[in-house]
């Protein structure tokens, strides 16, 4: 699957949102922040690991994430 600079995507193992910031051949250069350490991180990784992130339903999991929050809030 060809990405380009710009494209969301993620391991098809699994992983946090990454923006794809460049391509060179079969190797793909993806960026993204993580949380656990307040930090934006980089890496190169094989295109044949990575999927399209449908953004739709990234979205819609963190507005359900909100939601619960939002939730917890006026029980309190």
């Amino acid at each position: 699957m060809a990405f380009g600079p710009g494209d969301i995507v993620q391991l098809k193992s699994g992983s946090p949102a990454l923006t794809v910031v460049g391509v060179d051949g079969d190797e793909v250069k993806v960026f993204w922040y993580a949380d656990e350490v307040g930090e934006f991180r980089a890496q190169t990784l094989p295109s044949v690991a990575l999927e399209p992130l449908d953004l739709d339903d990234f979205a819609d999991g963190e507005e359900d994430e909100d939601d619960e929050e939002d939730d917890e809030d006026e029980k309190d």
